[in-house]
């Protein structure tokens, strides 16, 4: 039965999808030129064996001068030609976007052997057609040429990014020029997502004859828009049971030392944000991770370690904490994946993070500072903003980001800040009942007297879910997903 609803479902996929047919070049890459610049995207169409997504799905490259940017895309299950377009952006910097696609809210999940997939019945295309980008350039299957720099903070990726949406939207697939757009991710997107919008709408404004990406909304899973914030929420999240646990992680010692040591990283991190200079913000950086951040995380992410992304379980995997991510990266490296995406040459391993990206971003301030004029800029422009949280994550904790959505400075403000948090239900698919889980608030604000629409901000809970929301709580993330992106209400 399963087998059967599956294969309607891919030719029901295959039948509405707008076809990008042309002729194959030797190697079985579609190519897409612009006809606005000298940027193609190289495209072929793959099939359940690589991926049990339901379906139509394509792979391929966007080529931009030396810069080189792999996707993934998957057409919507339910109606590919009306419904919207969601990117997906994995965070790090340097984490692959593979990630979020085998780990999480893609179609198909990693078996544990491996080497195979499986249909995944929470996948986010359910209602909406999925692209995976592995960016920066030189993250995962992406590449950039010999003698070129990589990029080293959120708004130069961006740029690679928007140039890619363009293409992909007005030349591959025009059926989505119409269609509304969603950014979506987590962890570090909470830097990426802000700064690919900022510049989307403001190429938009600034080139109306070019192809328009009609950006809606943002959503952010556990997402680093503060470090500061981030900061300040180690003591909540480990010395007190907020974050649902009985009791807390640290004790009386360890929360004291933090708590002294808590004035002096916030006065630093102001310096920092005031004058963003790397040389400025390493030091803040390091003057937080010596007095709070280090008494956690000094005993974090290595193989039977403490978790940063979930302060309940230990760490089964070196940095990533979850042994998920070694299955995809052992999958992605078999013959069948190759055979199937045929990599170029300059690609010689799939690696699941980049360090190269990593290091090019330690020697900018971008990890330090925040992206709270990149979120005011989208709210003030009818993008509405979801951040949304699962309370046992420590790396990007919900105290933190609910300190920073308090003090986020706009015109929805004050009504946003005002509010508690409140109880929100969803139908948990264990049970089949309606049940609370979370908590949230939010807020619809005219941000001016011309505003078409209302902007709507929100931060949305969840227990028992750790940095990889999705992967814990798939049936509430889905059903989280699919209320924002439709406009409905977590009352």
């Amino acid at each position: 039965m399963r087998l059967l609803s599956l294969a309607s479902l891919f030719s029901l996929g295959y039948a509405a999808s707008q076809q990008v047919l042309r002729p194959e070049n030797t190697d079985g890459f579609r190519v897409f030129q612009s006809q606005h610049s000298d940027h193609a995207i190289r495209i072929r169409q793959q099939d359940e064996t690589i991926c049990a997504a339901g379906s139509a799905q394509y792979t391929g490259w966007l080529d931009i001068g030396p810069v080189h940017l792999f996707f993934w895309y998957f057409e919507s299950q339910n109606d590919p030609v009306n419904d919207p377009l969601t990117l997906w952006m994995t965070g790090g910097p340097g984490g692959s976007s593979m990630i979020g696609l085998f780990e999480e809210v893609g179609p198909c999940l990693i078996n544990k052997d491996g080497n195979s997939t499986r249909y995944n019945p929470f996948g986010w295309s359910r209602n909406s057609s999925m692209l995976f980008v592995d960016q920066p350039v030189d993250v995962g299957f992406s590449y950039l040429d010999e003698g070129f720099d990589l990029p080293g903070d959120s708004a130069s990726a961006a740029v690679d990014m928007h140039r890619f949406l363009q293409l992909f939207i007005s030349e591959v697939f025009p059926q989505h020029l119409n269609s509304s757009f969603h950014l979506s991710g987590e962890s570090y997107a909470g830097k990426y997502i802000p700064a690919l919008g900022t510049q989307i709408v403001k190429q938009n404004k600034l080139y109306p004859n070019e192809p328009q990406v009609q950006l809606r909304s943002c959503l952010v899973g556990d997402g680093y828009m503060s470090p500061k914030d981030s900061a300040f929420g180690y003591w909540e999240t480990l010395c007190t049971t907020n974050p649902g646990v009985a009791e807390p992680v640290f004790n009386k010692t360890r929360c004291d030392f933090m708590a002294a040591n808590m004035p002096r990283c916030m006065e630093v991190m102001d310096i920092c944000i005031r004058n963003p200079d790397p040389a400025i913000c390493n030091v803040a950086s390091k003057v937080c991770w010596d007095g709070v951040v280090s008494l956690y995380d000094n005993e974090a992410e290595f193989k039977g370690g403490r978790n940063r992304f979930d302060i309940t379980h230990p760490c089964e995997y070196d940095n990533i904490c979850y042994i998920e991510a070694a299955w995809i990266q052992e999958y992605l490296n078999t013959p069948k994946i190759w055979d199937a995406l045929s990599p170029p040459k300059q690609i010689k391993l799939y690696n699941i993070t980049s360090d190269r990206i990593s290091n090019s971003f330690q020697k900018t301030a971008d990890l330090e500072t925040s992206t709270d004029d990149q979120v005011t800029y989208l709210l003030q422009n009818q993008v509405h903003y979801l951040a949304y949280q699962g309370n046992l994550d420590l790396a990007c904790n919900t105290a933190g980001n609910l300190r920073w959505a308090n003090s986020l400075v706009w015109k929805g403000q004050a009504e946003f800040a005002s509010k508690s948090l409140k109880p929100w239900k969803s139908v948990v698919a264990a049970t089949g009942k309606e049940e609370v889980v979370g908590t949230m608030k939010e807020v619809r604000v005219r941000t001016s007297d011309d505003a078409e629409i209302e902007s709507r901000f929100a931060i949305v809970t969840v227990d028992n879910a750790g940095h990889f929301l999705p992967q814990d709580r798939p049936d509430i993330a889905v059903d989280l997903m699919t209320r924002w992106i439709t406009g409905a209400s977590f009352d």
